[in-house]
């Protein structure tokens, strides 16, 4: 399963560079902008509450610059750094930043977050294994 995930996103990712900030936001969003239409046909609301929180992720500058450095940081190494999002971080981002939509729910970002890291994490243990 990771052969192929890892062969399809070399595919996808053969335009962008994750190692550059403004590359990755780039290939985010034209992901996002590909998965945004599929979410909103779906019956359930939960999907397209995923893709808003995604969304404002990237658009908000100080909660991206936070995002990319939490999954550089996982990628630049092999070992297990963390598991989950520290809540405090993300509080202070939520206090700095443009004011947060009432759709947008801290919590619900710090799911996401340690989903992907989760995600993450799953692949470098199959990798190690």
């Amino acid at each position: 399963m990771f052969p192929l995930i890892r062969l399809a996103l070399q595919v996808v990712l053969k335009t962008n560079f994750l190692g550059n900030k403004d590359s990755c936001k780039k290939f985010l969003l034209n992901l996002l902008a590909l998965v945004k239409p599929l979410a909103v046909q779906t019956k359930t609301t939960l999907d397209d509450k995923i893709v808003q929180h995604l969304e404002y992720i990237l658009k908000t500058d100080a909660f991206f610059d936070w995002f990319y450095k939490l999954i550089s940081d996982q990628f630049a190494t092999n070992e297990i750094i963390f598991e989950e999002v520290n809540e405090s971080e993300v509080t202070a981002i939520v206090q700095t930043a443009e004011p947060l939509p009432e759709a947008i729910s801290p919590i619900l970002i710090i799911s996401l977050v340690t989903q992907i890291i989760s995600l993450i994490n799953a692949i470098k243990k199959a990798k190690l294994e």
